[in-house]
Order: structure tokens, then C-alpha cells, then sequence
């Protein structure tokens, strides 16, 4: 064989070329080697986490409130607490950008859904007041009251913990009911 066969075969773009493949071959096998290790890691991890049952669903206000609900609401509704927007609000609607829509609403909660008792139809979402929302674009009260708004489910809003008294949800119901009957 001659030298110009040799030299053909180890040009420097060949040798670029095959260095760049086996470096590329060789990030693969390692990055899936650590994907298969890090999973083995975590469902080891997961089947030694043990959990136990919350004392309490509910504490201080939110307990209150849930009693209050009841006590007012029962008799014809279904009081669910913490229940997620996206389970109750469609964020697929018309030609929107559905991805932007279900991130607004992504992991947000209400703390309590009135529901229809006969069909379980959400009839009203109730938010307490919580001095961590708004960090985050979304958690805000009046987002979330533009978000059922626009979905046109009452939402009800309490401000403030000393609120969540008898006659403070009654009016707050009533103006939600008073504002829904003008428009």
C-alpha cells in the first residue's frame, strides 16, 4: 500500500471527525450510565422514606372557616378543601396559548370549592387570606379573581383572619352574589 492511502485516510478533518464521534459516543454512555445510577439512587431512597398521618387536615382559620361553610353551605353543597385551579378551571380555551394558560394556574389552590351536590359542579371557590401569596405570578388574589372571573365561577376572597367570622362570610357572599346578579 502507498503512502498517499495512508495519508488519505488520516487527514486532519478524518481525525476531527473521529474524535468528535467517539467523544459523542462516549458523553452518551456516560450520561446514560449516570441517568440509570441516579435513578437506582432514588427509588432506593423513596423505599426507605417512611411517612406517617397528619395530626390535623385543618388548623386555626382555615378549621374555622371549613365550619363555617358548613354550618351555612351544607345542607346544599359539598365543601372540598384545597383543591388545585387546574381541577377546577379549563385552561384550553379558544385559540390561546395553552401552555401559558395552564402555567398561570399551575400548582395554585383555593382552599375551599363549593359544589353542586347533586352533580358535583363547582358553584364557588373560596380563598383565605395567606401572607405568601402574590410571590408568585398567579398566587395573587386579584389574579385569581381574574382567572375565575374570566372562567365566570364565583370566587370569594377573605382578607384577613380576624374576617372569617359568621356575618364577614355572609356579607362577603352576598356582595359576590350581588356583583354576579348586576353584570
Amino acid at each position: 500500500m502507498s503512502r498517499e492511502f495512508f495519508e488519505s485516510l488520516f487527514t486532519p478533518d478524518k481525525i476531527y471527525i473521529t474524535i468528535a464521534a467517539i467523544a459523542t459516543l462516549a458523553f452518551f454512555f456516560v450520561s446514560v450510565l449516570a441517568g440509570v445510577t441516579i435513578r437506582r439512587r432514588q427509588r432506593q431512597v423513596m423505599s426507605e422514606t417512611r411517612y406517617r398521618p397528619r395530626k390535623r387536615l385543618m388548623d386555626g382559620a382555615e378549621k374555622k372557616c371549613f365550619q363555617l361553610l358548613i354550618e351555612l353551605f351544607g345542607n346544599k353543597f359539598y365543601v372540598i378543601p384545597q383543591v388545585e385551579l387546574m381541577a377546577l378551571l379549563n385552561y384550553r380555551v379558544g385559540t390561546q396559548d395553552y401552555r401559558q394558560a395552564r402555567g398561570f394556574i399551575e400548582n395554585k389552590t383555593v382552599d375551599f370549592v363549593l359544589c353542586n351536590k347533586r352533580d358535583v359542579r363547582p358553584i364557588c371557590a373560596v380563598k383565605l387570606f395567606d401572607p405568601k401569596a402574590g410571590k408568585e405570578l398567579g398566587s395573587d388574589p386579584e389574579d385569581m379573581e381574574r382567572f375565575f372571573r374570566s372562567a365566570r365561577l364565583p370566587f370569594v376572597y377573605l382578607p384577613k383572619k380576624q374576617s372569617i367570622t359568621r356575618q364577614n362570610v355572609i356579607d362577603e357572599f352576598s356582595r359576590i352574589i350581588y356583583e354576579i346578579s348586576k353584570s
